[in-house]
């Protein structure tokens, strides 16, 4: 019985040959680009190479078995390029797919022409072990050189878009042209623009911003947005969208890992500055104790966020207002005050809602009034204020309330 190590050793011999290996290669690469799905047609001299040069070194394995792997440089060169060309990973895999289908059908091929007193199964075992093994080592390798370009690739383009936003926001130092080119193309003169300003709370929920900031974005109607990544636990976006979409708070963003605000401004730069700004400034509210809410639009805080510019004189204009109703023990009280100065309801439509009796409700505002020491619709509004000042920012803090009556 032949041997198969000397049936292969003599088996490389012959395949080196360069019309051998010329026609291999072309088989492959026409392969690869049958249908046109690929669009790599223009590198078929690449690719045409990197056949060769996979060919060439796997026949040297048959002879050099223990010898390390590496990637063949022509194969380094086509995993740049597809990275170059923001060609996405699924594309390059298929290559090497489509490549390692072919070598199956040329090692069936082989095996079926080998001698008869050759053991076929073996011989197709052994190719098929190390073909796998080889096309593992090189898509492991190239998708290494993928990520890595892809990843230098866009740190550079981030670095660069963040430094013409920054001047945008900062200095409006940039022109409405130049600003659109930084964002791959995003409208600036618009009527209206929509910021959103994602923040992570730990640096383990980083890697949720985009997909927050995404999901927010599907809610607003799939407007066209741009991502800027500033570094840190933050990530902006834009969108063109023209008005403050509804309904974006039912997004499934996790609140204790996520909080994504939103600012509207006008139409041009100024318009994309100040909604980024109000964007920014919501998060002071966003972020406060007594918030869960994994959305918050300016517009729907922006009283809080005024008064919250002066944290002291927001505390006193607060306790003063509520007095008594301020003290832990009244949350019960401070909801049902609430839910009286905002509803347009009867008192018993608005005790069936609560699943309380009306004389219940009667019972609290008659506590809230003499804690207070006025009528409940008593400056409506400044109580409102109050409220929401101390459930979002004063909800968690023990301070003796009475020593600002």
């Amino acid at each position: 019985m032949t041997e198969i190590s000397a049936w292969l050793a003599a088996f490389a011999d012959d395949q080196r040959r360069p019309e051998e290996v010329a026609r291999w290669a072309a088989s492959t690469a026409d392969a690869i680009l049958a249908d046109g799905e690929i669009d790599l047609a223009d590198l078929r001299p690449l690719l045409l190479k990197a056949v060769e040069e996979h060919w060439y070194a796997f026949l040297d394995r048959i002879t050099l078995p223990d010898a390390d792997f590496e990637l063949v440089p022509s194969a380094h060169a086509i995993a740049l390029e597809a990275a170059r060309r923001h060609l996405g990973l699924p594309l390059l895999l298929k290559v090497y797919q489509r490549a390692q289908e072919e070598s199956w059908d040329f090692a069936v091929q082989v095996v079926r022409q080998a001698p008869g007193d050759l053991d076929h199964e073996a011989l197709l075992v052994w190719f098929w072990t190390k073909a796998t093994a080889w096309f593992g080592s090189s898509v492991e390798q190239s998708v290494l050189i993928h990520q890595a370009e892809t990843t230098r690739i866009q740190q550079r383009g981030d670095a660069r878009r963040f430094e013409v936003v920054s001047q945008a926001l900062d200095t409006r130092s940039v022109s409405p042209a130049e600003l659109s080119a930084a964002l791959a193309g995003h409208p600036i003169n618009i009527p209206g623009h929509v910021a959103l300003v994602a923040h992570a709370l730990t640096a383990d929920s980083i890697e949720q911003l985009e997909p927050a900031l995404a999901a927010v974005t599907r809610r607003a109607g799939h407007a066209r947005s741009v991502l800027v990544r500033p570094g840190g636990r933050e990530m902006w976006a834009w969108l063109a969208l023209g008005e403050r979409p509804d309904g974006v708070t039912d997004t499934g963003i996790d609140p204790t890992a996520v909080r994504v605000t939103v600012g509207v401004g006008g139409s041009g730069l100024d318009g994309f500055v100040a909604a980024h700004l109000d964007a920014q400034a919501a998060q002071r509210v966003a972020l406060a104790p007594g918030r869960r809410e994994p959305v918050t639009a300016y517009d729907d805080v922006a009283a809080l966020v005024l008064v919250a510019h002066d944290s002291e004189a927001a505390e006193r204009f607060t306790r003063t207002t509520l007095r008594g109703l301020a003290d832990p023990p009244h949350g019960r009280l401070r909801e049902t005050v609430r839910e009286v100065l905002t509803s347009a309801e009867t008192a018993d439509r608005l005790a069936e809602r609560l699943g309380i009796h009306k004389n219940t409700i009667r019972y609290r505002v008659a506590q809230a009034e003499r804690l207070l020491g006025h009528p409940l619709r008593e400056r409506a509004g400044d109580l409102l204020l109050a409220l929401d000042y101390h459930d979002t920012f004063l909800a968690n803090t023990t301070v003796n309330t009475h020593s600002y009556r």
